[in-house]
């Protein structure tokens, strides 16, 4: 029997949050100028602006936990490494793409189907899903939003060349590439003074123009030339990369370490079979439980917890107990009553694993 299920409580921030959105970091760049820290978005609420982590990339990383744990299933089952198409990888992990079947109308009674035969499709839908085409996911996930106000952290640095900064290092050089160095040293110098002097002479040739003078317009244009030629010759002769060791990274904000974010997710007209295998993907996720961007730089760490209520008519939410992770466990806490649902979906998704609907190839009629 079908039922929607509602998860309602928090993300914490065990380390920074960060995100690597190209919307956000190309309007940093407009406003603040280029290499400009890339911020964490925002949103309003009835207590003000928030800073918060987008949906899309908790959505992203349960979609490919409970990918990870059908594929292994598969492997065990199969006994094949390698058992997916690269098809398949993409309908479980982004959709698919358009060209992994052709769609027909005819077959949209064939949607219930293949929703039994395979959860994650159910659960997180597809943008072609086959002949089946468009697949409307049952999960909703909801962005996870700072409960109090705060200001991002940011964080900025630059790649510097350790040859010149520790000298010492340069006594396992031998000559040759000691003066190697040294020449890539000086081009790289040269060739920046000559690429200061390019932006110079384009921005006058664009104000030229604009002004309809064609005789400055072409000496501009000329003197340009000349300035790239020269700039290829100096990298040319000295070896120098046309991007420096030494350079200017960009920035980035950053939700703060220890910020409780609300969160919630909705599973609608679900089965218990889904309503596990999402149980399962969050489970799957604690074994390495990083979302967003600069994991290297020590971001990305969550733990989680929400209470879990099951919409039932003229009852409105029925609490069916609460479920929480910590970081790199790979163990779903739960804490419910015999009967709850948490345990009947546990039990139905592992028996959905060991049965004949098990199904990860695309939809087909």
């Amino acid at each position: 029997m079908r039922a929607t299920y509602i998860l309602e409580g928090n993300l914490t921030a065990k380390q920074p949050l960060a995100t690597c959105s190209k919307d956000l970091k190309d309007a940093s760049e407009r406003r603040n100028g280029k290499n400009s820290p890339i911020p964490v978005p925002s949103t309003q609420t009835a207590k003000g602006t928030r800073l918060m982590f987008p949906a899309t990339g908790i959505r992203g990383k349960l979609r490919r936990a409970l990918r990870d744990v059908l594929r292994e299933n598969m492997i065990a089952r199969t006994g094949n490494g390698k058992p997916l198409s690269l098809d398949e990888h993409y309908l479980l992990t982004l959709g698919g793409i358009k060209g992994a079947g052709e769609e027909s109308k005819s077959t949209i009674a064939l949607e219930a189907e293949w929703r039994e035969k395979n959860p994650l499709l159910s659960l997180f839908g597809a943008g072609h899903a086959g002949v089946l085409g468009f697949m409307q996911g049952r999960l909703g996930v909801g962005n996870a939003i700072c409960t109090e106000a705060s200001e991002p952290v940011q964080f900025s640095g630059a790649r510097t060349d350790d040859l010149f900064r520790n000298k010492e290092q340069v006594a396992f050089l031998s000559d040759d590439d000691v003066q190697a160095l040294i020449s890539r040293s000086e081009g790289n110098r040269d060739a920046s003074a000559i690429r200061t002097a390019i932006k110079a002479k384009e921005k006058a040739h664009k104000a030229s123009l604009k002004k309809n003078d064609e005789a400055i317009s072409v000496a501009l244009n000329t003197e340009l030339e000349g300035l790239k030629t020269e700039l290829e010759a100096v990298l040319n002769d000295s070896g120098a990369s046309s991007v420096s060791v030494g350079m200017p990274l960009s920035g980035w904000q950053a939700i703060p370490a220890d910020s409780v974010m609300d969160h919630c997710m909705t599973v609608a007209n679900s089965t218990l079979v889904e309503l596990g295998a999402m149980l399962t993907a969050i489970e799957q996720f604690s074994l390495h439980p990083i979302l967003g961007a600069h994991y290297a730089s020590g971001c990305g760490q969550v733990a989680g917890s929400w209470e879990v209520f099951k919409v039932v008519r003229g009852q409105g939410k029925v609490s069916q107990g609460t479920i929480s992770f910590a970081p790199f466990t790979g163990l779903l806490e739960i804490n419910a009553f015999p009967e709850s649902d948490l345990f009947a979906a546990q039990e139905a998704f592992t028996q959905y694993l060991a049965s004949d609907k098990f199904d990860l190839s695309i939809p087909s009629a």
